[in-house]
């Protein structure tokens, strides 16, 4: 871990500190002076194109260039005259390549032999694997020799960049900005990301919460329906009336016939005698009047003097 820092916006002065993780710990192993771009370190959300900022952040080194490589693990790209680095917006923006190239493009085989580029770690700024590279958003921010305010990269002397280099794995990182910004936000920024997962931890909960809701109210509803219509079935079936149609067919189907009349007017009352006197040989019917001096028993009593 490298850290480049300046004492306030606008310092192009640069504290190199070079560190090791040792123990679970970073221990400092060497430190130096360099320059970051003219106008010092950007701003957040200022850094762009032609600003003359070094960006603030943390970037990882995984390629370097110069004119032989002196011992880096880091990808490679010995220079020679047709080198260039990608300035022109499009497929080589803020790449290495060789060719001709164009007016943006930087021809890195003139600035080794100005001295800057002897010996160079490409910053992982706007390019991956740190970020997607944006047209416009800077390009060839390097960690190079040269010792003197730059464009946007960090200069320093040829020996500490020989020395980085040297030790330099792909993934090793350098953080860069103001102090206030590199060591005093960092904690903040530490507890703001923690700030953040819990949050996500908690709206992930209430989101499961919602879901099992949602679910058992749709089970809910689905079987409230599922058992009126069954109701409904039942009391269908259950009904004593019939079918139209098997009412028209019960309608039209002949009626029974009436019963005779004179069995209809057949008197139904007692009238004191039985069946058999009915075949005796007396031809007399057993229902004729008899003289009232025949009679047994007492005389009627007179009730039309009460009924006066």
């Amino acid at each position: 871990m490298t850290f480049a820092t300046a004492e306030k916006y606008g310092a192009a002065e640069t504290r190199l500190t070079g560190c090791v993780f040792e123990d679970g710990a970073y221990v400092q192993e060497w430190q130096s002076w360099g320059f970051s771009g003219r106008n010092g370190f950007a701003p957040p959300g200022s850094m762009w194109e032609n600003t003359l900022y070094s960006p603030t952040g943390s970037f990882s080194f995984t390629e370097a260039l110069g004119r032989s490589n002196p011992g880096t693990q880091l990808e490679y790209h010995e220079l020679n005259p047709s080198s260039r680095w990608g300035g022109e917006h499009g497929a080589t923006y803020n790449q290495y390549f060789e060719g001709e190239g164009a007016g943006a493009d930087e021809n890195l085989w003139r600035y080794m032999e100005q001295g800057l580029y002897e010996q160079a770690a490409v910053i992982n700024w706007n390019r991956p694997p740190d970020m997607p590279t944006r047209q416009g958003a800077s390009f060839a921010i390097f960690f190079h020799a040269g010792y003197a305010p730059t464009w946007g990269c960090i200069s320093t002397d040829l020996a500490t960049v020989t020395r980085l280099l040297r030790k330099a794995v792909p993934g090793d990182r350098i953080v860069m900005g103001t102090v206030e910004d590199v060591f005093t936000a960092s904690a903040a920024a530490s507890e703001a990301t923690a700030a953040v997962a819990r949050a996500e931890e908690k709206a992930a909960a209430v989101q499961k919460r919602l879901d099992t809701l949602t679910t058992g109210l749709l089970t809910f509803g689905v079987l409230s329906v599922l058992g009126l219509l069954i109701r409904l079935a039942f009391r269908r079936a259950g009904s004593p009336g019939k079918p139209r149609a098997a009412r028209r067919r019960a309608d039209s189907s002949p009626k029974p016939p009436a019963p005779e009349p004179q069995a209809a007017a057949r008197p139904r009352a007692h009238t004191g005698w039985s069946p058999a006197e009915i075949t005796s040989a007396d031809p007399s019917p057993p229902f004729e009047k008899q003289p009232d001096s025949e009679r047994i028993g007492t005389p009627r009593e007179d009730v039309s003097s009460r009924n006066r």
